[in-house]
């Protein structure tokens, strides 16, 4: 009977959880690219209860102005049932308008950022904006170390198909939707190896925490 009870309640509760995570990250300090220049990424992400793989394009758009796009899998495994993959499309652009190289005391931009996720009978959507800070330190010539923060406020919107939730004391069969605004934390580095090639581990800190690492190559 115990078993039973606390199922219901993960049930219940698993709508909720779920619907205040970004599973993408940031992977990239302040600054941009310059004009012309493109980078891509491969990743892997692990959480309390999903798993990711996932890759990057970044291009320079203009003169302190960047554009990326993330694209991958996603499989969520809550522990109880089966276990259900999915897409996950990212995309953000950034503008930086703090440098340290002009006598700013650190690296910041902002940006703006979405993120879809869509995995059996359930999708999220989120919107909303990136406030990121990162001070590169040098520790050879050619090499350096880039820690890293990213705030990010964003509406979140989930939507569940043939499933059920708890609403006033009764309970409510059908396809629902539901919609929030929440806050996150991304606290990173980002360590320069060669000329074109980084490794990067960066710490989701929100509802359901995890941690993603890869490397970032700059191709032009």
């Amino acid at each position: 009977m115990r078993n039973i009870f606390v199922i219901t309640i993960l049930v219940v509760l698993f709508p909720i959880s779920f619907v205040s995570a970004q599973f993408l990250g940031q992977l990239t300090p302040a600054p941009t690219l310059n004009k012309g220049d493109g980078l891509i990424g491969a990743y892997m992400g692990v959480y309390e209860d999903a798993f990711s793989v996932f890759g990057q394009f970044r291009y320079g758009m203009a003169k302190y102005v960047d554009l990326g796009l993330k694209i991958g899998m996603l499989n969520f495994d809550p522990g109880y049932g089966e276990s259900s993959s999915g897409l996950a499309i990212g995309g953000d652009v950034k503008y930086w308008f703090m440098e340290r190289n002009t006598g700013d005391p650190l690296d910041a931009s902002f940006g703006i950022g979405t993120e879809y996720l869509n995995i059996s009978d359930y999708s999220i959507f989120t919107l909303g904006a990136n406030a990121i800070v990162s001070y590169q330190i040098d520790y050879h010539e050619k090499k350096n170390v880039t820690p890293y923060g990213r705030l990010n406020i964003r509406w979140e919107r989930v939507s569940f198909e043939n499933s059920w939730r708890w609403s006033w004391g009764l309970k409510h069969e059908g396809n629902w939707t539901d919609s929030d605004m929440d806050v996150a934390l991304a606290l990173g580095a980002d360590l320069k190896i060669s000329s074109n090639l980084s490794l990067i581990g960066e710490l989701e800190i929100e509802d359901n925490v995890g941690f993603v690492a890869g490397i970032n190559y700059n191709l032009f």
